[in-house]
């Protein structure tokens, strides 16, 4: 019977606690194991959750930021077309401009952010510009109304960043966020008084024509710039009946930029001197054309008493490449 129950025990009682005692030494070694990767883990979850964010944060500010250097490089092409094509009395170069679609990517933790460049050309619904009044051509009053604008528009999905969009629209450079819009760079609206009251405008308008057309990605695309043709008109404005030898100046506005539009036709009055209201000089009335997500309202600006107008008018064909 001794035998037999020692049979089915090998080790002694001494061998099996020497064994143990072995066996505690790895799992010592497998704690702390553990214990290093959960500490390269915290490591790493505090870098992806701490620095990636501002990293990519600044990445996106600075893409911004090339992007407004871009479209203002793409503005002065524009004006130095316009200028030589005033010079020459014909367009003779063509232009092109690089735009940088997304913004750099931390590599191996996050990927780039993309970008959207799109051009909308004149007639498409949510731009435009149209200017409307009346003269006088050989004694008999001529009503004229000249539409076209259109706009070249970049869009930022940043993810870190605050999204933001950049137009290109009646010769202006504006900038849209959430938080509210300005304008980067004026459009060409001179207003001036004469010393009778009546007052003297220039506006230069810069249709923009070409396809409806989207790219987006995070590479460099381009916009080719051609100046179709320029042509500048100066006008004695009249009454509806010709019997004034001044009269009302209207130039309406579609744009999703309302609020950056309407503070710089404001100041630009208030800096001439004209005062606003029915009975005054000048008026500015809006109204919601669309209702999205931005959206399109129609701004239109009255100015009375006018004498001479001076209007200049460009055709430029953009090209979007990728």
């Amino acid at each position: 019977m001794g035998e037999g129950r020692w049979a089915y025990r090998p080790f002694s009682r001494s061998s099996r606690s020497k064994f143990i005692k072995e066996d505690r030494k790895g799992v010592a070694s497998t704690i702390g194991t553990i214990m290093a990767l959960m500490v390269f883990l915290t490591i790493i979850s505090m870098f992806t959750s701490t620095y990636i964010p501002v990293w990519m944060k600044e990445n996106e500010r600075d893409h911004m930021d090339e992007i407004l250097g871009q479209f203002g490089d793409l503005k002065g092409k524009v004006d130095v077309l316009i200028v030589n094509a005033q010079t020459t009395r014909q367009p003779t170069i063509n232009m092109f401009q690089p735009i940088s679609l997304g913004s750099d990517s931390v590599p191996v933790f996050t990927s780039a952010t993309a970008g959207f460049l799109q051009l909308k050309p004149s007639g498409t619904y949510d731009t435009g510009v149209s200017v409307d009044f009346w003269y006088n051509y050989s004694g008999t009053a001529q009503h004229v109304v000249i539409d076209g604008g259109g706009c070249l528009e970049y869009y930022a999905p940043n993810r870190y960043f605050v999204q933001q969009w950049y137009g290109y629209e009646n010769g202006a450079l504006i900038i849209y966020q959430k938080e509210g819009m300005a304008i980067r760079a004026t459009p060409s609206l001179t207003l001036s008084v004469n010393p009778d009251s009546t007052v003297n405008v220039q506006f230069d308008q810069v249709d923009l024509i070409g396809s409806n057309e989207t790219v987006s990605g995070i590479g460099m695309a381009g916009v080719d710039i051609d100046l179709i043709s320029h042509e500048s008109q100066k006008y004695m404005l009249t009454d509806h009946a010709g019997t004034q030898s001044d009269g009302a100046l209207v130039l309406k506005f579609t744009t999703r930029y309302l609020d950056a539009l309407w503070s710089y036709i404001n100041a630009t009055a208030l800096s001439a001197g004209l005062v606003k209201g029915v009975a005054d000089d000048y008026t500015t009335s809006s109204e919601l054309v669309r209702a999205e997500t931005r959206p399109v309202y129609e701004l239109t600006l009255t100015v009375f008493n006018v004498n001479e107008f001076t209007h200049n008018r460009a055709h430029v064909e953009l090209d979007l490449e990728q």
